[in-house]
Order: structure tokens, then C-alpha cells, then sequence
């Protein structure tokens, strides 16, 4: 009997002490800690033995510890996949070997032998172990193949070091693992190269092998598992190799890889600095703007580790974006005021940070001032604005600087002379450049602060009026400045005619220098033209002759008044009879733009126009035929713009615009067959999509309802054609869902649409070119299946008056049959599908047994593409018969022949011809009369041949020819 401290070491003993240990670590996860030390022990005393030569046992005593290890690990290959008792042994497994490499390590070191000076215990068990189960990787069967491969990786996780041999093995092995079909089992395989891409060096691999770490941003980006892409974005290093195929998967569709590329992988990069600004844009959009949770609340807080990173300073966060481009710091600095509103209290906003104004601080400011007024907060808004007095002398100072800059560049010309010289002029005019921008960046964040401040004090009101007033005036001011400073004039104006009067002043002065802008204006409501201090006689006077400088400056002076008047009108919700001052405006210098030869002048004269269209209903109907006109002759910069005006319009006076006229039956038609035009025929990619956009937009509205331009929508989607144009496909992706689901009427529409756009889509996808790329007809069947299932409608209570707002799906089910029955080349296609349908109780008892005598007549007389399809054909049949037992048994076939709403499908069915290759009927059903089949086909052939000759008869004109179809996508 052993001692204390001592374990039998028998054959017998061995076995049973090591059984033991394995019954209580799966019972739980507390004894690991004792066991692995108690199994050590046995392994140690095992490995002190040597067999002697009158033993039964032919393995010495590690050889048969080995083996009992491995004979235990085999009774869990079987269990599946989420059983306790196996998953811990697994655990068990890998804390043993841990635990064996650290005692082999410290042995070593107390024996002052290095590593490869001889084959050690661990490295003996480890080598036995995963040549064991190396084997299992290839197993017929997946659970052992998951449970191999699974050892396989806890082994690795655990170990220190191994055999290089070894190592050559299990990497091609772990390789061929990654490409399984099942799920389960490339998870683990990913687990297992996470480990073993540490210890690989580039000279490691051979010329022909690729590096694990590409393999794991291979796994990343393109398998189709959800799991396997969280596994390996959890091994995956955050390094410049793998950055871009980490921030690629922002975009996943599965919410777990996106939350874990923000709470795991992006909070690795040691500084924000490491990215480029686009990255780090492209970061936050994504993040900040998702439309789950979780990721949302993970994006905020990788933006304020990147602020802790920056020791808390927001203006040195503020530098790493570009300010102007767009609203990702705006939403970022949201983000940190949210999740730390101490932030806020971070900086003094005293006169120092005042008059030392950057464009971050600008920035700052004035996104903390709109937070503040978001939240109601409008006692910290008061303690950051300065007061109206001191806000308008800065925004005045800030624009003389901005004045001086740019009469600077003007002035500075570059010298004849010597090269260095010509390179220091160009430094300092990009220098001016840059500072330029700045100060207009900074007068625009005073703008917009101006336009949400307290007007309550009269003399900073008095002041800060009499500024904005003056600045408008000028020509220095730059464009971009301009909406700006409007909305601050608007907010100080009486009301909105007030305003309008101001701006049209403004313009009178600026168009004739001579007037007095200071003269006092009426203030009351009821000011007329004729008040002001230029009459009408003298409105927008035009020389009769002009040189060639005057003809400049009168063109540059046209085109600042057309982006004030620009401005005006985005702002004015009147209308335009209820400003007259507005008439001069138009016949003076709108219209004159719209006919100038000059293209950025007619562009910015049309837009003008548009804006007097949507407050003047006269005028829209009057100017209607002007733009689309230009949308036929124009550049295709003024055909996009002509196409936002006409949508517009269309939106906002459709009963005008749509009723018929004398010499114009039907308008409606014209214009959409007009618009479907420009969005098949045209080859630019900004006036498809803002084609696309609008006649999804009119969809969405309901000003149109045709079936024909739901399909042509439809199928450009889908076309290969626009595969590069991404803003179109991306559009489409959101407003046709949204118009399917947000009412059954729609849904019903697009039903109609799904059997025709399948037709042409396929015959298209059949003729690809090599270069052209193409969803399957399979995934494109399906993607409209799912936008026509009720259940996806997105408020069902809404349309209660839809009283068969369920019977879509059996709807599109009856035509795809019916389709089948003539159309050879989507039988597959429509088989295949057809199980995806959603076919609810409680639907139409006629649509039920009419959908079932066409199957079963479809399988009496037209052959199967293959077996696969007879057996989904069959399992469908089987399910209706399932569910719709009491229905389709409630009458006989002979009753059903009677029934009125069943004539039309009988005779169809009774003048059906058997194809050749169909079996002989097995279920005791009739096949049709033969003679009396032959004589339906000779009534079917002489009603043909008759017809033929009735429209040879009638002429072209009875019968129109379809349009040849060169370019499927412009055929819809």
C-alpha cells in the first residue's frame, strides 16, 4: 500500500487513480486546481519507472500514463457540441499542460540546462497527445472532427514550446480545418492559429504558404459564419498589417463582430495619431451611428479612451479631425459630453480663450453651446457665449482679419527671378491659403453661435444687427459665409417679410452702388417697394454699354446677389405672393441668369427659380417644361440640379402638375415615362442616383403607383450595369425595403413586379461578361421574397383595412407555378423557393386549392430538373396537404369544378399537353383525355394562326413592337 504522498502505480492502480481524477473534474470546475496537481504527481512517479522484464505490462510506466490519458480523452469525441462534462475535461486538458510546462521550465532552470538539451516530460506528453488527435481531423464525423480539433487547440493555448516537426503537422493540419464546413469546427481551428501565429516568424513559413496572420484577416473578412468572425477578431493582433481588415468589419452585419472591433481590437492602437484622419472618421461614423446599442455605447467610450490617451485635452483631440469636412468631431465631442459631462467644466471660457481663437476652440465653443441648448441648459450657455456686445466686436475682428488675408494673396505676385524665390512666394501663398481658411472657419462657428444667442439686451441687438447688415453688403465676403450670416439676420429680423426686405435692399445697393443702405427703412409690416429708398424705375438698372472689366464685375456682382438670393429663399416658408418686394428679384436677376450662356451663372439662376417654384404654384406649373428641358440639353451638373427641382415639384404640387390639360391627356404618364428615360438611358452616375432617389422618393409618397416603375427600380438594383455606381445601389438597398414594408399595397405591388424582373434579370445574368459581376437570380428571388413577406410589414394595425394584407405570398406563389409550367430555365429557381414562402391559416380557400391543382398538375405533366427539385416539389406539396388538411379535403374535385371563382384554372389545367420525360401517374389520377388534348391543341393552333392573320391585317399600329433590349436595365 503507497505512503502518503504517494499514488499506486500498478497497472490496475494507475488506471483507476487517473479515472477518478477525470470523474470529479467534470463534475466541476473548483477541483481543476487539486486534480491537475494530484495527476503531476502521477506522471512524474510514472515517468521514474522503468518496465521490468517479468511484467505483463509491455509499455514502461509514461508510455502507459500516455495511454490512459488518451483512452479517457476518447470517450468525449463523441459528445456534441455543448455538453458540460466533455468541456471541462477539454479545460482540464489544457490547465494540466500549463501546469507541466511551468514545472519542466523550473526544473530546467534549477538545473541550469537549456531547453533543447534533451526531450523533457512535458514536450514527450504533448508530442503523444496532438498526434493523437491530429488523426481525428479528418473524420467523417464532425463531432469528432470538433472535439479533435478542439483538444488540439487547448493543447496549444496552453503549451510553452514545441517540436518543430511537430509544429510543420499541426500548422498544415489546423490549415486544412479553417476551410470546414462546419462552423464549430473552424472556431476552434481560428483558436488554435491565434496561438500559434506568436511564435511565427516570417522566415517560418515556406515561399508558398501564407503567413497565419493573413490567414486570421482572411477568416475576418469573408467567412460567413458570425462566430468564426468574432473568434478570430479576438485573435487577431492589432497591428499596421491587420488594421485595415479590422476597421473593415465596423461594418459587419453581425452586431457581436462590430461591438468586439470597438470594445476589443480599436482600444489596442496605443495612440489616435496611428490612424489617418479618414480612418478615424470613417471609425467614429460608423460607430456613433449604429443602429445597435451596444456598439453605439463601445464607440463612445474607444472616443474617450482616445481623449485619456491625449491626457484629456479636446483641443488636442479636436486637431486629429478635419473640422470642415463634415460632422464626426460634432458627434464625437456629443459622445464625450454624454458619457462625461465633466468634460464640459474642463475649460475656462474667459477673454484669454476669446481672443486667442482657433478653429478647434471656435469649434469647441460652439458644439458645446448647441449640446447645452439641446439639453435645456441654458445656464451653462450663458456662462460660454460672451455677451452680445463682445460676440459681435469678435465676429467683427475676426472678418477684418479675414479681409486683410485675402487682399494680402491678391497683392502677392510672383517674381521673375530665380527658382528658390518663385518656391519661398508659393510657401507663403499656401501659408496664406491655410490661415485664410481658418478665419473663415472661425467666423462661420461665430455665425452659427450668433444665431442661437440672447437678444435681449437692445444694445448688443442695435450692434450686432448693424454688422451682419454691413457684412452682407460686401463682396469680400466669402460664400460659404453667406447662409451664416443669413441666419443670423433672420433671427434679428421682425418677421420673415422684414427679412426678405432686408436681403432685397441689399441686393439693389450692391447691383447700384449709388444708394444709401443707411437709410432709415419703415419698420412696419405693411412696407411696400415703392417705400424703399431705390424706386421701382430705377430697380436692378443695367447700362446700356459696358467694357469688357465692367462686364466682369457685373457678372461677379450677379453672382454674389444670386447666392444671397439663394439663401433668401431656403429660408422663406411664405409665399411668394405675400412678398412683392420678390417680383424685382425675379424679372431682374433670376430670369435674366437662367438664359446667360454661362453655365455657373444659368446654374445658380435655375436653382434660384426651383426655390420661387416650390412658395409660387403658378410659377412651378408655368416653369415645369423649363426643366426638364434642361435636364435633356443641359450639363449634367444643371441636369442634377434640374432633377431636385423637378422631384420637388412634383412632390409639392402633384395634383397641379399630374391633372390632364387641354392638349395634354395624361400627363402622368409622359413624365414618368419621361423620367424612367433619364434613369435607364443616362451613363452618369450622380444623375442615375438622383434619378433613382427621386423616383423612390415618389414612390414612398404615393404620387406614383405604376407597377412599371417599381420594376424599373427593381431591376437596376439588381443590374450589373450599376454595380459601380455605389450611392445608387446603396440608396436603393434602403427606400425599396422601406417602400415594401411600410404598407401592403406595396407589398402587393412589388409582388406583381417579382415573376417579370426574375425573367429579364436571369437572361441578363446568363450573358455576363467576364468583367461584370452579378447577384444570382437565387439570392435575388429570395432578397424580394423577404420584401414581400406581411410579416415584415412594420405596423400591421395600421392598415386594418387591408383585408388580405396575409395573401401575398400565396399571390406570388400561384405565379410562380403557373410560370413554371411554360419556362424550362426557372423551374430549379422557383422550386427551390418555393418552401420560403409564407402561407399563414386563415387565407382565401379558392387561392389555397388553386395553388394545389396547379402543383399537382404541374407534377402530372412537366418533367423535374433533376431530383433535388422533384423531392423540394414534393416536401412542398406534403406541407400544404399538412396544414390545409380540412380545406383542401373539404370538396371533391368535381365540386371545385363548379365553383365560379375556379373556371379560369380548370381550363387551364384540362388544355395542359404532358411533356415528354414525365413518369407515368402512380397515385390513380386520370391523365388527360388524349383525343380530346389533340383537339384542344388544333383550336389552340388555328385560334393562334387566326390571330396572326387579324394582326398582320390591323398593321404595325394594332400590335407595337417591343423595343429591343441592348441594355436590359434600360428596357424596365
Amino acid at each position: 500500500m503507497p505512503t502518503r504522498g504517494q499514488v499506486a502505480t500498478g497497472d490496475d492502480g494507475v488506471e483507476d487513480t487517473i479515472a477518478r481524477i477525470f470523474q470529479q473534474v467534470q463534475g466541476n470546475v473548483a477541483s481543476h486546481k487539486k486534480n491537475v496537481v494530484q495527476l503531476h504527481k502521477i506522471h512524474t512517479q510514472c515517468a521514474q519507472q522503468s518496465p521490468s522484464a517479468t511484467s505483463r505490462v509491455k509499455l514502461p510506466g509514461e508510455g502507459q500514463f500516455n495511454e490512459t490519458i488518451r483512452s479517457m480523452l476518447y470517450r468525449i469525441l463523441p459528445l456534441k457540441k455543448g455538453t458540460t462534462v466533455a468541456d471541462r475535461i477539454v479545460r482540464f486538458i489544457g490547465s494540466y499542460i500549463k501546469y507541466l510546462a511551468e514545472r519542466t521550465s523550473e526544473e530546467q532552470q534549477r538545473s541550469e540546462r537549456g531547453p533543447d538539451t534533451e526531450d523533457t516530460l512535458a514536450s514527450k506528453f504533448v508530442d503523444f497527445q496532438i498526434r493523437t488527435f491530429l488523426k481525428g481531423f479528418n473524420s467523417k464525423d464532425k463531432i469528432v472532427r470538433y472535439r479533435s480539433v478542439q483538444l488540439v487547440a487547448e493543447i496549444v493555448t496552453s503549451l510553452g514550446e514545441i517540436d518543430e516537426d511537430l509544429y510543420n503537422v499541426l500548422r498544415r493540419s489546423i490549415l486544412e480545418r479553417v476551410l470546414d464546413k462546419e462552423s464549430s469546427v473552424r472556431v476552434q481551428a481560428v483558436i488554435a492559429i491565434g496561438k500559434l501565429h506568436k511564435g511565427e516568424s516570417p522566415r517560418d513559413a515556406d515561399d508558398e504558404d501564407v503567413s497565419l496572420v493573413d490567414v486570421l484577416c482572411d477568416v475576418l473578412q469573408h467567412d460567413v459564419s458570425g462566430e468564426v468572425r468574432r473568434v478570430a477578431l479576438l485573435n487577431t493582433p492589432t497591428t499596421e498589417r491587420t488594421l485595415e481588415s479590422i476597421i473593415s468589419r465596423i461594418q459587419d452585419i453581425d452586431d457581436g463582430v462590430r461591438r468586439i472591433v470597438f470594445q476589443h481590437s480599436l482600444p489596442q492602437i496605443p495612440h489616435p495619431r496611428v490612424l489617418t484622419i479618414v480612418q478615424r472618421e470613417r471609425i467614429l461614423r460608423t460607430g456613433l451611428g449604429d443602429r445597435e446599442p451596444s456598439v453605439v455605447e463601445a464607440s463612445k467610450n474607444l472616443v474617450l479612451k482616445w481623449v485619456e490617451t491625449l491626457d484629456g485635452d479636446l483641443l488636442k483631440f479636436l486637431e486629429t479631425f478635419d473640422l470642415v469636412g463634415g460632422d464626426v468631431a460634432e458627434r464625437a465631442l456629443s459622445a464625450l459630453f454624454d458619457i462625461k459631462p465633466a468634460l464640459m467644466d474642463a475649460i475656462n471660457f474667459d477673454g484669454a480663450f476669446w481672443n486667442a481663437l482657433t478653429p478647434e476652440r471656435a469649434f469647441l465653443a460652439r458644439v458645446l453651446v448647441d449640446y447645452c441648448i439641446k439639453h435645456d441648459d441654458t445656464a451653462r450657455v450663458e456662462t460660454v457665449l460672451p455677451v452680445v456686445t463682445a460676440l459681435a466686436f469678435l465676429i467683427q475682428t475676426f472678418y477684418n482679419r479675414l479681409v486683410e488675408r485675402v487682399r494680402n494673396k491678391d497683392d502677392q505676385a510672383i517674381p521673375s527671378g530665380s527658382l528658390d524665390l518663385k518656391e519661398m512666394i508659393s510657401d507663403q501663398e499656401a501659408s496664406l491659403d491655410a490661415e485664410e481658411l481658418d478665419l473663415e472657419f472661425i467666423v462661420g462657428e461665430l455665425y452659427r453661435m450668433a444665431a442661437n444667442a440672447d437678444y435681449g439686451d437692445e444694445i448688443g441687438r442695435r450692434k450686432m444687427f448693424a454688422l451682419i447688415r454691413e457684412m452682407i453688403g460686401q463682396k469680400s465676403l466669402p460664400d460659404g459665409l453667406v447662409p451664416g450670416c443669413l441666419d443670423v439676420l433672420s433671427r434679428l429680423s421682425l418677421n420673415e417679410r422684414d427679412f426678405i426686405r432686408l436681403i432685397v435692399e441689399v441686393i439693389q445697393i450692391m447691383r447700384d452702388p449709388g444708394t444709401d443702405l443707411d437709410q432709415e427703412l419703415p419698420p412696419d409690416d405693411d412696407t411696400q417697394v415703392e417705400d424703399t429708398p431705390v424706386k421701382r424705375a430705377r430697380l436692378f438698372q443695367v447700362p446700356v454699354e459696358k467694357s469688357e472689366d465692367e462686364v466682369k464685375r457685373s457678372m461677379e456682382t450677379d453672382m454674389r446677389c444670386l447666392s444671397l438670393c439663394t439663401a433668401m429663399l431656403e429660408r422663406v416658408m411664405s409665399t411668394f405672393d405675400e412678398n412683392s418686394t420678390l417680383d424685382g428679384i425675379l424679372s431682374e436677376l433670376i430670369i435674366p441668369a437662367v438664359k446667360s450662356k454661362d453655365p455657373a451663372m444659368r446654374e445658380r439662376g435655375m436653382v434660384a427659380l426651383g426655390l420661387c417654384c416650390l412658395i409660387h404654384r403658378k410659377m412651378a406649373i408655368n416653369s415645369f417644361g423649363l426643366f426638364l428641358n434642361q435636364v435633356e440639353k443641359a450639363s449634367p451638373t444643371l441636369q442634377v440640379r434640374a432633377l431636385q427641382i423637378i422631384f420637388d415639384m412634383l412632390t409639392l404640387y402633384e395634383r397641379d402638375l399630374m391633372k390632364p390639360r387641354p392638349g395634354l391627356e395624361n400627363p402622368q404618364e409622359q413624365i414618368v415615362e419621361f423620367l424612367l428615360g433619364v434613369l435607364g438611358n443616362s451613363d452618369m452616375e450622380g444623375i442615375q442616383f438622383t434619378a433613382a432617389l427621386g423616383l423612390s422618393k415618389l414612390l414612398i409618397t404615393g404620387v406614383i403607383d405604376q407597377d412599371r416603375v417599381l420594376q424599373s427600380l427593381v431591376m437596376i438594383y439588381f443590374s450589373p450595369e450599376t454595380a459601380g455606381n455605389q450611392r445608387l445601389r446603396q440608396c436603393l438597398s434602403v427606400t425599396l425595403p422601406i417602400y415594401a414594408c411600410s404598407a401592403n399595397r406595396n407589398q402587393q405591388g412589388l409582388q406583381r413586379v417579382v415573376i417579370p424582373s426574375i425573367k429579364i434579370l436571369s437572361e441578363v445574368y446568363e450573358e455576363l461578361e467576364e468583367e461584370q459581376e452579378m447577384v444570382a437570380p437565387v439570392q435575388i428571388l429570395g432578397t424580394l421574397i423577404d420584401w414581400t413577406d406581411p410579416r415584415n410589414l412594420f405596423d400591421i394595425n395600421v392598415n386594418t383595412h387591408d383585408t388580405n394584407y396575409e395573401e401575398v405570398h400565396i399571390d406570388l406563389a400561384i405565379e410562380m407555378v403557373t410560370s413554371m409550367f411554360d419556362e424550362d430555365a426557372h423551374r430549379r429557381l422557383y422550386i427551390q423557393l418555393l418552401s420560403k414562402l409564407y402561407l399563414p391559416p386563415g387565407i382565401d380557400d379558392n387561392k389555397l386549392r388553386k395553388l394545389k391543382y396547379l402543383a399537382s398538375s404541374y407534377k402530372l405533366n412537366r418533367p423535374f430538373p433533376d431530383s433535388t427539385s422533384k423531392n423540394a416539389f414534393d416536401r412542398f406539396l406534403k406541407t400544404l396537404d399538412k396544414n390545409y388538411v380540412d380545406i383542401l379535403n373539404g370538396i371533391s374535385e368535381e365540386e371545385s369544378r363548379k365553383l365560379e371563382a375556379l373556371q379560369d384554372l380548370f381550363q387551364f389545367i384540362d388544355e395542359l399537353v404532358p411533356e415528354e420525360g414525365v413518369s407515368a401517374p402512380v397515385d390513380g389520377r386520370r391523365r388527360p383525355n388524349k383525343t380530346r388534348t389533340n383537339d384542344v391543341t388544333k383550336k389552340k393552333a388555328k385560334r393562334k394562326r387566326d390571330s396572326s392573320d387579324d394582326s398582320q391585317n390591323e398593321g404595325a399600329a394594332a400590335s407595337p413592337t417591343p423595343a429591343k433590349r441592348s441594355r436590359p436595365t434600360r428596357a424596365a
